[in-house]
């Protein structure tokens, strides 16, 4: 292959992406307001089943079993009782977001060198 068809092919490849290009950015604006839409939604739905009414309900229903099924068994209510609110804490919805809010950001410690040298930690 030649200079010249090399550079056509490579001007042939450069016009080739600008083309995707604009038609990926073009596509953006239809995707952020589809995404817009969906993720309260998703949000809203994702609230409205963890504390409706039928929720809580049905939650209820749960540790209540839970605790009779305890007491069946022969555990002592002291005991019964100390492992359903244990229980009950496991299903705390928000407790549990927090957890795994905190246990997924950064602990590591990172070192910034200035231009005299010295490090200084940042979190």
């Amino acid at each position: 292959m030649d200079n010249d068809e090399y550079d056509n092919d490579r001007r042939r490849e450069k016009s080739s992406d600008a083309s995707e290009l604009r038609e990926v950015a073009a596509a953006l604006p239809e995707i952020f307001d589809a995404i817009n839409k969906s993720v309260p939604q998703m949000i809203t739905g994702l609230i409205a089943a963890v504390y409706s009414p039928e929720a809580a309900g049905n939650m209820a229903a749960g540790i209540g079993k839970f605790y009779s099924g305890l007491i069946a068994e022969g555990i002592p209510e002291d005991v019964a009782l100390d492992m359903t609110k244990k229980f009950v804490g496991a299903l705390d919805f928000t407790k549990m977001m927090s957890m795994i809010s905190n246990e997924s950001k950064p602990s590591a410690t990172i070192k910034i060198r200035h231009s005299d040298d010295e490090d200084e930690e940042s979190d």
